[in-house]
């Protein structure tokens, strides 16, 4: 019998849709911009805050698995 073949990443949770509200949309472009247009930032409380809630709606072990792909 052949072995099964190992997928190269691991499977991610399922996310549910995400919905923003004007300001939340605006602080997430916000924060794209800056992380992708320049040499460092430093977050507000405001995108703190809305980080943390998209981030919260993932389970615990969905958090462990994303944070141990990403060491480094």
């Amino acid at each position: 019998m052949s072995e099964p073949k190992k997928s190269p990443t691991p499977k991610l949770a399922p996310r549910h849709p995400l919905t923003l509200n004007a300001d939340q949309d605006a602080l997430l472009t916000e924060m794209a911009t800056l992380v992708y247009y320049s040499n460092g930032f430093t977050y507000t409380k405001p995108m703190m805050k809305l980080v943390k809630s998209i981030a919260d709606r993932a389970t615990p072990t969905a958090q462990r698995a994303c944070l141990a792909a990403h060491v480094g």
